[in-house]
């Protein structure tokens, strides 16, 4: 019966109710100026993570084509609800706020440490118990400000919208690193990159995997779905092996340089993109002008103590 509800599909299935909850209050939302388009969008969402494990991978895949469809023209939008700030309790629950806040992660560890005890997947319970902890926070929430779950899913509604879009770009992007990887963009990269620089010049096989890592991060959003890729295709072959390097050396700071990609892209939106929406920027791309002169910097570092490493070690 717990294996049966502690799953990610159980996860899946409720994030999904939420999207459809999401898009019935949109299509009332009549501040909306495409209630009718941005509710479809978010109805499709829903029915991605709510039936996606039983659907044809091909109707899937129309469904998410359909929805880039439309957010590409435009038509995922705000009402003028959403920019709405939440009216105060009436009544101060002082540092009780917390406690929502809290249950997360206690229920995402107590669910985790319940999987490996138990034998199973300790990563995978991880998941399974931040989901849960989202639904006790919730629970939590409700109770301490005496409110209803229909006030909390429309608080959720209005932080959805003010987001948009860019909720679904970690999907999208952790399947972009999948098809990368299964294209072996690796070794054409790889390829290229003998072409240009000759097998025994260490220092720039460490400038072009660096390279290559950080335009992949650039594109992928994150620099773990990049990863793959460079390592099986650059890193590798035409460092590790060659060279005798540290395994363990050279893949964290891979790893670490193409984070430096991570401060510079649109693709990494919940780092880049969704704070200036929360904090109403009014500069969208404020937070990666600010962040790319310490991008840089981090990068050269990286190189220069990647080369450095070798040589000493």
């Amino acid at each position: 019966m717990l294996s049966a509800l502690f799953n990610l599909e159980t996860i899946y299935a409720l994030t999904g109710i939420l999207l459809f909850c999401f898009a019935w209050n949109t299509a009332g939302d009549k501040t909306n100026p495409h209630r009718a388009a941005s509710a479809c969008f978010w109805m499709l969402l829903g029915v991605i993570f709510a039936f996606g494990s039983v659907l044809p991978h091909w109707l899937s895949g129309i469904l998410v084509i359909a929805s880039v469809m439309i957010d590409g023209a435009g038509r995922v939008s705000r009402g003028a609800a959403a920019a709405q700030e939440t009216p105060p309790a009436s009544q101060s629950i002082g540092n009780r706020i917390f406690l929502p806040v809290i249950a997360i992660p206690i229920v995402t560890i107590l669910i985790a440490v319940g999987f490996r005890l138990s034998g199973a997947d300790a990563s995978r319970g991880a998941l399974v118990g931040l989901g849960f902890g989202g639904v006790a926070a919730v629970a939590l929430a409700v109770f301490l400000t005496k409110t209803n779950l229909g006030a909390a899913i429309e608080a959720g509604r209005r932080l959805n919208e003010t987001m948009g879009a860019v909720n679904i770009l970690p999907q999208l992007l952790a399947s972009l690193g999948v098809i990368f990887t299964s294209a072996n963009a690796g070794k054409l990269i790889a390829d290229g990159i003998r072409a240009v620089v000759p097998a025994d010049n260490l220092f720039f096989l460490i400038v072009a995997n660096c390279v290559g890592m950080t335009l992949f991060t650039m594109l992928c959003g994150n620099s773990f779905a990049a990863f793959p890729v460079i390592a099986a295709g650059v890193l590798v072959p035409l460092l590790i092996q060659p060279f005798h390097i540290d395994p363990a050396m050279a893949g964290i700071l891979t790893l670490t340089a193409g984070s430096s990609g991570t401060l510079a892209t649109l693709m990494a939106a919940n780092f880049n993109v969704v704070p200036a929406a929360l904090l109403g920027m009014k500069d969208p791309y404020g937070v990666i002008k600010f962040q790319l002169p310490v991008a840089i910097f981090l990068w050269v570092g990286h190189v220069i103590l990647f080369w450095l490493m070798i040589r000493w070690f």
